[in-house]
């Protein structure tokens, strides 16, 4: 039987006594050694029940969020999360829940940051049975001791706790969404009371972290790299700044920054540490990339703005610099691409493209744009992508302009997708995609509706061929104008809606001459002409063949 599905079952027949069980996680990445805690505890005797088992921290974390154990078992290494790590993580999730490290790495050092992080217990391999049944006893007696103890005051406590980093997160995203402006003219201390900030004289400002590559196709993975953030930034900024928030908003992770000048050079330094700790981290994840951008720093708040505008076009330039570094300073960057002469003669050539309804010449036009764009000099990635925007505004305007409907949401699946480009080969590429599937779909449901009416038509002409018919007559069949009708069906028929009506009353002449005794004047009259001579004249141009002659050689 499998080893979790052990543990399910003894879960179920554990609950059903109704006793008060304490749950445990059991967490090593290697399964024997699992086995091997889950035989050496009298688990019956010690009122607890392995709740779940995991072999790496990643499904530990998820482990606990699912389960919510009262004691969790863990390695110091393993793959994902390490112990320390996982401790961190969990008390966040569950500050009562206890923790006890086991471990084979008899460093003094592991031992202090087991205690730091709070652990209950650390014990070394190989396991003895009477140490850890013992240490399992003494905590499920301190928890059993807590259980119902918590106090009105611990609640109100965890309220408020939950309301402050609201606060705090509420400041930095109005600043991020360009909200509320009014909040950075306040004085320091009114921010400080206000959101529950410890803000000082010093220097202000903004530093955006953007990951690139596969990590956000998978929760797990962003969810890793995103707690990995969190865990490295306090490590590194909690010594060296008067405050820190983070706020994250899809790959971007925006940090406010507030440090004494002596503390300057200590908080750059730990910014590169920060990049080359994730950078190391993520290198077991598939196609992962981070940089980090510093905007300019400033003596108030109210420079925070305009930092946070330094700081996203310095994050843009990893389109031209490449990922992994850490980007600072001033970029240059020109006006609109709009109305430069590169831009007038794609929107020229582009206009004249997506008039064919054909995909191939708007997928050149932008092909083309591409390697233009890419071959200039000084180009800047906030130019680039200014110009793939630029673009896919025009694409927009020009298919309201012929009415050819295309998805709503557009614009705005483009825009989150160009953000996790980390090239500007790599932007265009996308870009060109994205509009050629678009325009191929825009394109063939155009069609079908230019096609709609010519059916209609078509249709008409089978069922009243034998009456009276004429372009004012079927355009009114297709609510459409003469002109507009003559146009389509030239168009899908490569016959004008006259020469189609001729051939279909030609073609069924030929039938009624083939297949019945009708005279010529019937079969004239039949197919919607009243005249003898002209519909002879008219059916011998068409076959090469008189109708009298054309019934003896086919009949």
């Amino acid at each position: 039987m499998d080893f979790n599905e052990e543990n399910r079952n003894r879960q179920r027949n554990l609950d059903g006594r109704g006793s008060p069980m304490l749950k445990v996680l059991i967490a090593d990445d290697e399964k024997k050694v699992c086995q091997l805690i889950e035989k050496l505890v009298d688990w019956e005797a010690l009122d607890m029940q392995v709740a779940a088992v995991a072999e790496n921290g990643i499904e530990a974390l998820e482990k606990i969020k699912e389960y919510s154990p009262d004691i969790a078992l863990t390695d110091i290494r393993m793959p994902g999360y390490d112990g320390l790590e996982l401790v961190r993580l969990g008390k966040e999730h569950n500050p009562k829940m206890e923790f006890v490290i086991i471990s084979g790495y008899r460093h003094f050092e592991y031992a202090q940051s087991a205690i730091r992080y709070g652990v209950n217990a650390y014990l070394l391999k190989p396991i003895k049975k009477d140490e850890l049944n013992e240490t399992l006893r003494k905590l499920g007696e301190q928890l059993r001791e807590k259980t119902d103890q918590l106090s009105y005051a611990e609640k109100v406590q965890r309220t408020l706790k939950s309301d402050k980093e609201t606060l705090r997160q509420t400041f930095l995203s109005e600043i991020v969404y360009r909200r509320n402006k009014e909040w950075l003219k306040k004085p320091v201390e009114k921010i400080n009371q206000e959101f529950h900030y410890a803000m000082g004289p010093g220097w202000f400002g903004i530093a955006i972290l953007k990951m690139d590559g596969h990590v956000f196709d998978d929760e797990k993975s962003r969810k890793f790299m995103a707690d990995k953030v969190h865990s490295a930034a306090e490590q590194l900024f909690s010594d060296c700044t008067l405050e820190y928030e983070i706020f994250v908003a899809g790959g971007f992770f925006y940090f406010l920054l507030n440090f004494r000048e002596e503390q300057k050079s200590t908080v750059r330094r730990q910014i590169r540490n920060l990049l080359d700790q994730l950078k190391i981290q993520g290198g077991i994840l598939e196609d992962f990339a981070v940089t980090i951008s510093v905007g300019r720093l400033y003596d108030s708040p109210e420079g925070l703005e305009n930092s946070l505008k330094n700081a996203r076009i310095l994050i843009e330039e990893r389109l031209i610099a490449g990922t992994g570094k850490l980007l600072e300073g001033d970029i240059a960057v020109s006006g609109s691409f709009a109305e430069s002469e590169l831009f007038t003669e794609f929107n020229t050539r582009m206009s004249q493209a997506l008039e064919t309804l054909e995909v191939f010449p708007v997928r050149e036009a932008m092909i083309q744009l591409k390697s233009r764009m890419l071959a200039m000099k000084g180009v800047t990635g906030h130019e680039i992508l200014q110009m793939t925007k630029e673009v896919c505004n025009l694409y927009l305007f020009f298919m309201k302009n012929y009415r050819i409907r295309i998805e709503e949401d557009f614009l705005e699946n483009y825009n989150a997708g160009a953000e996790n480009c980390s090239s500007a080969a790599g932007l265009f590429d996308y870009m060109i995609r994205k509009i050629t599937a678009s325009y191929e779909k825009a394109a063939r449901l155009k069609r079908q509706d230019e096609n709609r009416p010519v059916r209609m038509v078509k249709k008409y002409v089978a069922d009243h061929y034998g009456e009276p018919l004429n372009l004012e007559q079927a355009s009114a069949v297709a609510g459409l104008s003469p002109a507009y009708l003559s146009t389509l069906f030239k168009k899908d028929t490569g016959m004008t809606f006259l020469e189609y009506l001729s051939k279909t009353r030609m073609d069924m002449a030929k039938q009624l001459l083939k297949e019945t005794s009708l005279t010529v004047a019937d079969i004239c009259e039949k197919v919607g002409y009243s005249d003898v001579r002209y519909f002879t004249k008219t059916f011998t141009k068409y076959s090469g063949l008189k109708p009298n002659e054309y019934r003896k050689l086919y009949s």
